[in-house]
């Protein structure tokens, strides 16, 4: 057959009306078993794929949800995708992914062309430099959930890590550990992420004493590298780093053994996200542990609530319109 099998051509190999055909793949079982049987015969043998978009003419579902990330280079949304997909997968839906490289006019237009696919239901972890993204989001039917991140003043559904407790716990060994100078390596201030690893940082100290060391550092990569050798150019009193994140800390461990420091002799180093959760590094960060596999799965049923929701307005919307879910300290070799 040189052409996309069609139903149509099932019918015309089984003897019987389109409609007929038609029925059957969609499920009903008013037809005899032996014609069910050999019509799903037939279209598994000429490979028949049904129209996903004809079928969501019918039913007003695609089955399809869109998960929007700032860079697949970072292993914590990489793992976050792929439990994301598998749940989805679980539960008959599938996933387009689409990611926004820290850009606020790609942010806005990756947006734009998941809505344009018509798509179900959106996981958006935005990138904060503005509201453009999400509130075009607001403006359309199309239920979306913010994973990892909330807008303050936002009316959205969120499911997030409590990161201000991740920062407190990991901020606490290191003062139990004797350090009392710091440097907390934070990511911009915009992002609210950034504002609650501050906040546990920050009340650790105060119940622990020290005093407070906080440099903004992007994430891309080689910025903390250049932040630290800054830095040491001229001697430093901290005895401890604390880095925003787990590709920003190991990016500091290999950058403080470059310019001669022992880690932990010489400083002790945690950062944040716990990737040797789903990772083996060659050396194990200290570092606050969210359970990505719990995360995505209470954002994915968080908006499969409201997809359901929208469809039949009896249905219960989620309990709680923000989701936290806690921190545990994993301990490595660096502390």
């Amino acid at each position: 057959m040189n052409k996309k099998p069609t139903i149509r051509d099932i019918a015309e190999i089984c003897g019987c009306s389109a409609n007929t055909v038609s029925r059957v793949l969609r499920g009903s079982t008013r037809i005899s078993l032996a014609l069910r049987e050999k019509i799903a015969r037939v279209a598994k043998e000429i490979g028949y794929i049904p129209n996903s978009l004809a079928e969501s003419m019918r039913t007003g579902s695609t089955k399809t949800i869109a998960v929007i990330f700032q860079d697949f280079r970072n292993p914590f949304f990489a793992v976050l995708a792929r439990f994301i997909e598998e749940y989805a997968r679980s539960l008959g839906y599938f996933v387009l992914f689409a990611t926004t490289s820290e850009s606020a006019e790609q942010e806005v237009a990756a947006c734009r062309t998941v809505l344009g696919r018509n798509v179900d239901g959106i996981l958006f972890s935005p990138i904060q430099r503005d509201t453009k993204a999400v509130k075009l989001l607001m403006g359309q039917k199309t239920p979306f959930v913010l994973l990892g991140r909330r807008f303050q003043g936002v009316d959205a559904y969120s499911v997030i890590a409590d990161d201000e407790q991740g920062a407190y716990l990991t901020t606490r060994h290191l003062l139990e550990r004797g350090a009392r100078e710091i440097l907390f390596l934070n990511s911009f201030s915009f992002i609210c992420t950034s504002q609650f690893r501050e906040q546990g940082y920050l009340r650790a100290l105060k119940e622990y004493g020290g005093q407070p060391h906080i440099l903004e550092v992007s994430m891309e990569y080689g910025k903390t590298r250049e932040a630290l050798k800054r830095l040491y150019q001229k001697p430093q009193p901290y005895d401890a780093i604390l880095t925003f994140c787990d590709m920003m800390g190991f990016e500091a461990y290999y950058t403080l053994r470059e310019i001669g420091r022992r880690v932990p002799g010489d400083i002790l180093l945690a950062g944040m996200d716990g990737m040797q959760r789903d990772f083996i590094y060659p050396i194990s960060l200290t570092s606050a542990v969210i359970d990505r596999k719990v995360l995505a799965e209470k954002a994915m049923d968080m908006l499969l609530m409201l997809i359901e929701h929208q469809r039949d307005s009896g249905k219960p919307l989620p309990d709680k319109k923000e989701i936290v879910i806690p921190q545990t300290l994993f301990l490595g070799q660096t502390t």
